[in-house]
C-alpha cells in the first residue's frame, strides 16, 4: 500500500460537455476520476485511449495530457504529489470496488476548487480513499491478468477453477465474478473462446486429423471435440476447413 500522498488540489465536475483546454501539463500527479460518461485521452507520445465511468487515469507530473470528451462526464479531479507514484502513474484503472468508490465520489461533490485539503479533513478523507482505492484495483486487476495469462497456457490441460481461485486468495465465485466484469466472459467460456481459436487455426494451417487436434486441445473424446466445435461455429472441424479452403 502506499502511503506516502500529500493531496494538493480537487475538484468535482458535474457535467463537463467539453473540455476547456484540450490539453494541459501539471506539476503534479493528477486523478481524473470518472463516475459517469467517457472522454478520450493522450498521455505525452503514447496511444490514445478511453476512459469512462467507474475508471480512473492518473496522469504523471510534467506530461502533456489530451482529452476530449466523448460523453458529458461526471468527473472528480484530484491533484497529489507521491514518492511512490510510479507504481500506478500513466495506467488506466478499472476501480474493482464500484460499490464504495461511487459513494466517496458522491461525497466529493460538493468539493469545488480545494486547494486547502488539509483544512478540509472530510473532504481529504474521501480523495485518499479514491486513491487508495486506484491502488488496490492494479493488484486486483494485476491478478485477474495473472489469471488470463494461466488459463491462454493451459487450455489444452484440465483447469479446475477453484484450484486457480485458491493460489490466487479467492473464493471460486469471487474469480469468476471478478474475470466475468474485467474480461466480460467467464474463465470456463474464455477455455473454451480458446480452444476453438486453437482448433481453427490448427485446421487452416496444418493437415492434422480431427482426432489428432482433438486430443493437441485436450480433449479426450473426439466426438464430444466435433459436437463442441459444430456449437461454436454451426460446422464440423471437417465442414470448416473444407469450406474455409
Amino acid at each position: 500500500m502506499v502511503t506516502n500522498i500529500a493531496l494538493t488540489f480537487c475538484t468535482y465536475f458535474k457535467n463537463i460537455q467539453r473540455f476547456v483546454y484540450e490539453q494541459e501539463t501539471y506539476e503534479e500527479c493528477v486523478a481524473f476520476c470518472v463516475k459517469q460518461g467517457s472522454f478520450s485521452y493522450r498521455i505525452g507520445e503514447e496511444k490514445a485511449d478511453v476512459v469512462s465511468q467507474g475508471e480512473i487515469v492518473i496522469c504523471p507530473p510534467n506530461q502533456p495530457f489530451y482529452r476530449e470528451i466523448i460523453q458529458p462526464s461526471e468527473v472528480c479531479m484530484i491533484k497529489f504529489k507521491a514518492a511512490e507514484g510510479e507504481l500506478f502513474l500513466g495506467k488506466k484503472i478499472r476501480v474493482t470496488n464500484l460499490l464504495r468508490y461511487n459513494e466517496d465520489l458522491s461525497r466529493l461533490e460538493g468539493c469545488l476548487f480545494c486547494d486547502r485539503l488539509f483544512d478540509e479533513p472530510i473532504f481529504s478523507h474521501y480523495c485518499m480513499d479514491v486513491l487508495y482505492l486506484a491502488i488496490d484495483s492494479v493488484g486486483e486487476n494485476s491478478k485477474i491478468a495473472v489469471a488470463k495469462s494461466y488459463l491462454e497456457q493451459n487450455f489444452d490441460k484440465e483447469i479446475f477453477i477453484g484450484e486457480l481461485a485458491g493460489q490466487m486468495g479467492y473464493s471460486t465465485p469471487h474469480l469468476i465474478n471478478k474475470f466475468k466484469a474485467y474480461y466480460g466472459i467467464t474463465p470456463k467460456a474464455f477455455v473454451s473462446q480458446v480452444r476453438i481459436l486453437k482448433a481453427k487455426e490448427l485446421l487452416l494451417s496444418t493437415d492434422k486429423l480431427s482426432r489428432e487436434i482433438a486430443y493437441s486441445l485436450g480433449f479426450t473424446d473426439e466426438l464430444y471435440f466435433i459436437r463442441f466445435f459444430k456449437k461454436d461455429t454451426g460446422l464440423t472441424p471437417k465442414q470448416f476447413r473444407e469450406y474455409r479452403l
